[in-house]
């Protein structure tokens, strides 16, 4: 029987998992007890939980803390809250300390170094995602709603309605089935989906950070994505106040790469005028470091009077 070099045997079988793997995969592969304890002792490996181990010549990060999880609790867990968000890339979600994940109801997991959550499997909605397994768009946000401050998730949320992967819809059907009342995160989400608009999510967090701003100032008078023909095309708009006929438009870019952008916008901002709107832009260091401005500027351009020129 031919000699097996454990390291690169270790090396070649963690590599898909960012340096993690099972004791009990490398005995399949020809590594013994033996050979894992004296790697152990030299330091090239790391246990992590109770038969998996880290190669330590790799970085540690969530994700790999969060794969060594994965595989300790195997079949049935899935990521989810912050680590779920992660997997989908969720605007604004930064890792936990410790990595987060679900498994359903009947399945014993505990340690002090996982976050775990119990659910039943068809709340938990398990699918995969970049080779590992997370649950649901709703359930990850769920978590999130109880973990995330309002702002935080707001954009969290947004970001996965812009990208297609829940709507406000699917939402309130997963609340209506599983949100029992008193449930960690059912009524953060609840009081928002209340407050969004149904069909348009914010295109960006300045967009999202401007809402709150207005909501937050008692201005709530706004139309979402107010469309205007102009050059041969629509236009959709951010806030439109059509009472006053008044567009707030964020404007979050500090330059252009692309010369095509930079006129886009200026074609774009042009058109609210034909039309008899008053424009305002709202920029990331107006929202964010200058609000009692930015809304001073509103309500006067608001009262100010503006007649529609003829054509």
């Amino acid at each position: 029987m031919p000699k097996v070099e454990p390291v690169g045997v270790l090396s070649r079988l963690s590599a898909p998992n960012l340096g993690v793997f099972r004791g009990r995969d490398a005995l399949r592969n020809g590594v013994t007890r033996d050979q894992l304890a004296r790697l152990r002792a030299h330091g090239i490996i790391e246990r992590v939980h109770p038969d998996v181990y880290r190669m330590t010549a790799v970085a540690p990060s969530h994700e790999q803390r969060l794969r060594a999880a994965l595989s300790w609790v195997g079949d049935g867990s899935a990521a989810t809250s912050r680590s779920g968000a992660l997997i989908y890339g969720l605007e604004g979600v930064t890792a936990a300390a410790k990595p987060a994940i679900a498994v359903p109801y009947g399945i014993r997991a505990r340690s002090n170094n996982i976050d775990v959550h119990h659910g039943s499997r068809p709340a938990l909605m398990i699918r995969r995602v970049r080779g590992l397994p997370v649950t649901g768009p709703e359930y990850t946000l769920l978590r999130l709603a109880h973990e995330l401050d309002e702002e935080a998730f707001e954009i969290a949320c947004e970001d996965a309605r812009r990208r297609g992967l829940t709507s406000v819809p699917a939402l309130r059907a997963y609340l209506d089935r599983y949100g029992k009342r008193g449930r960690p995160g059912v009524a953060t989400m609840r009081r928002l989906l209340d407050q969004l608009d149904p069909s348009h999510p914010s295109r960006s967090t300045l967009e999202v950070k401007t809402r709150r701003l207005l909501v937050a100032r008692g201005i709530t008078d706004f139309v979402r994505e107010f469309p205007l023909d102009g050059n041969g095309r629509t236009y959709f708009f951010d806030f439109a106040f059509e009472a006053d006929r008044t567009i707030l438009e964020t404007n979050g870019r500090r330059w252009h790469d692309d010369p095509a952008d930079y006129e886009h916008d200026h074609e774009k901002w042009s058109v609210p005028g034909r039309h008899g709107y008053k424009l305002v832009l709202a920029t990331w260091n107006k929202v964010t470091k200058r609000p009692d401005a930015l809304v001073a500027e509103l309500r006067a351009t608001r009262a100010a009077r503006y007649e529609r020129l003829p054509r």
